[in-house]
């Protein structure tokens, strides 16, 4: 499960800055250091699935629309399953 990725780090930008959601922000949500927020968005580290889910719920992101591209039902399980129990 730890390869799965819901991450577009260009997109998620894009609506980060619209927000005027600062990397400092996102780190406070997530809880991690800004550093690491700032290795996500400059594309040198990508976030653990769990938090790329607290990042789009940061940001405003409809998980439903982060999802749509895993279409593997076992996958979609384990996932409503970890929000269920975050």
């Amino acid at each position: 499960m730890t390869d799965l990725n819901i991450w577009d780090r260009h997109s998620w930008d894009v609506v980060r800055r619209s927000r005027g959601i600062t990397y400092g922000d996102i780190a406070d949500v997530v809880g991690v250091t800004y550093k690491a927020v700032s290795k996500w968005f400059y594309g040198e580290r990508t976030p653990s699935l769990r938090s790329q889910i607290l990042m789009a719920k940061a940001l405003g992101i409809p998980l439903s629309k982060a999802l749509e591209s895993i279409t593997d039902e076992d996958t979609r399980a384990l996932i409503r399953y970890a929000l269920e129990n975050d």
